[in-house]
């Protein structure tokens, strides 16, 4: 997937963890796709993947960090 598969009128958001810093990634729901992209460079492209695979990632990751000491 690619820029062209998200719409125009998406909002971008960063983590509440981001602590004001443009050290993140921001996340777009376009309905069935996520798109991310890198705060500091908005210009130099898109990762999109699909909602499920974003949703696995989501969990893997709540998972990861609730076993962490």
């Amino acid at each position: 997937m690619s820029r062209a598969d998200l719409k125009n009128d998406v909002s971008w958001f960063k983590s509440s963890y981001s602590n004001g810093t443009h050290d993140c990634v921001e996340v777009a729901d376009n309905h069935g796709t996520v798109g991310l992209r890198d705060t500091k460079d908005r210009e130099s492209g898109v990762v999109t993947v699909g909602a499920a695979q974003w949703r696995s990632f989501i969990a893997a990751t709540d998972e990861l960090f609730a076993h962490r000491p």
